[in-house]
C-alpha cells in the first residue's frame, strides 16, 4: 500500500469519494440494463409504489436552479455523475496543481457531467415516451405535477401520468391563478400544441 501512503490527504479523499460514487453509478446502470428495482430512482421517475422514497432528490427539481431548462440536473443521477467526475477529475490534479484548484475543477467537471447526463436521458426519455403517442389522448387524464408550473401561463413545467399503458413526462402550462407545485394532482385540460399540454389542479388534490 506504498502508494496509497504516498498519496496526500486531499487525494486519499477524493480517491475514496470517486470510487464509492462511480460504483454506485455503475450498480443503478445495471440495475437499469436489466429491469431492476433501483432503475426507477436511477431515473427519478415519481413512482408513488416505490417503497423507498427516493424520488426525494427529485423533488429539489421544482426550483429553477435545479432544474435547468426543463433538465433534472439535482437528481440521484446528477449527484452520482457530479460526485463521480467531479471526484476523479480533482484526483488527477491535485498532484499537479494546488487542491483548492484541483477542487475547482472537479466542480466544473462535476457540474459538465450531470448536466451532461441530465440531457442525455431527457432525449432517451423523450424518444421513448413520445413514440406513437398522441398527447390528444391525454386530456381528461389525472397526473402529478413534475417540476412547478407557474400560474397564469407564465412559463411550462412537467407533469407525470400514464395514458397509453405507458409513463411518460409531459412539459406543462396552467391556466390557474396560483402556481401548481410538485406533488400536487393535476387534471390535463387541453393541448397548448403538439408537446404541451395545459392542466388544472386536480378537485381532489389538497
Amino acid at each position: 500500500m506504498q502508494w496509497w501512503e504516498a498519496l496526500t490527504q486531499f487525494q486519499q479523499v477524493m480517491f475514496v469519494l470517486a470510487t464509492a460514487a462511480t460504483i454506485v453509478m455503475i450498480i443503478f446502470l445495471v440495475l437499469m440494463l436489466f429491469g431492476g428495482d433501483g432503475a426507477e430512482g436511477f431515473e427519478a421517475d415519481v413512482d408513488p409504489s416505490v417503497d423507498i422514497d427516493v424520488n426525494d432528490f427529485d423533488a429539489l427539481n421544482d426550483e429553477p436552479l435545479s432544474s435547468f431548462s426543463g433538465l433534472r440536473i439535482l437528481s440521484v443521477r446528477g449527484v452520482l455523475a457530479f460526485l463521480s467526475v467531479g471526484a476523479w477529475t480533482a484526483y488527477g490534479f491535485a498532484g499537479v496543481v494546488h487542491p483548492l484548484l484541483s477542487s475547482l475543477f472537479g466542480v466544473i467537471a462535476g457540474t459538465i457531467a450531470a448536466y451532461l447526463l441530465a440531457f442525455a436521458f431527457r432525449a432517451s426519455m423523450k424518444l421513448e415516451s413520445e413514440g406513437n403517442l398522441s398527447y390528444k389522448n391525454a386530456v381528461g387524464k389525472n397526473g402529478t405535477v413534475y417540476i412547478r408550473i407557474p400560474a397564469a401561463r407564465k412559463a411550462t413545467g412537467k407533469v407525470t401520468l400514464t395514458f397509453q399503458e405507458r409513463f411518460v413526462e409531459i412539459d406543462a402550462l396552467t391556466e390557474d391563478t396560483t402556481d401548481l407545485t410538485t406533488g400536487m394532482g393535476i387534471t390535463v385540460v387541453g393541448m397548448e400544441n403538439e408537446t404541451t399540454v395545459i392542466v388544472t389542479k386536480n378537485k381532489e388534490s389538497k
